[in-house]
């Protein structure tokens, strides 16, 4: 995706053309370009918008501008039943609803809650060519946790 002055293109490869192709999106006026390279589709890209705000200019229009504020959302009528009931339930908006929807989905990541859990647990230390246990302790202190000695067999491959 490449931006310049508030507009944002996408990028495609033309495979039987050997192009990159860009598209501006978010506006209503249909603006387009290319490039065999990186930096040739960059540049088309800055002047393609620098010459539709020239455009824009010389004939007295405003240019669009992406991002409005404003859309059209089509909807089941049972989705859109379901979010008029809930935002009348909440005392709001529909607009509301779907704007808090929609900051809420963006925000799923910051709102959990991480909850950490410590069990801790004994290391075993083994002299694996005698076989034999020769201490075990905890994370905490070198103290033995078992009362017994005991003997553990290896058994090789």
């Amino acid at each position: 995706m490449l931006e310049y002055k508030g507009y944002h293109a996408s990028i495609e490869y033309d495979a039987e053309d050997n192009i990159f192709v860009g598209e501006v999106f978010g506006i209503a006026d249909s603006l387009n370009f290319h490039g065999t390279s990186i930096d040739e589709l960059k540049a088309t890209f800055t002047q393609c918008i620098d010459n539709y705000l020239e455009l824009c200019k010389k004939i007295g229009k405003s240019p669009d501008k992406e991002f409005k504020g404003s859309f059209n959302v089509r909807i089941p009528p049972a989705l859109h039943k379901k979010a008029a009931l809930a935002a009348a339930n909440q005392k709001i908006t529909l607009n509301q609803y779907v704007t808090q929807a929609i900051e809420n989905s963006f925000n799923k990541a910051k709102n959990f809650k991480e909850t950490i859990i410590y069990i801790p647990y004994a290391t075993q230390h083994m002299n694996w060519e005698s076989g034999i246990d020769n201490r075990i302790q905890t994370l905490y202190n070198d103290d033995s946790i078992f009362t017994t000695e005991e003997k553990i067999t290896y058994v090789g491959n």
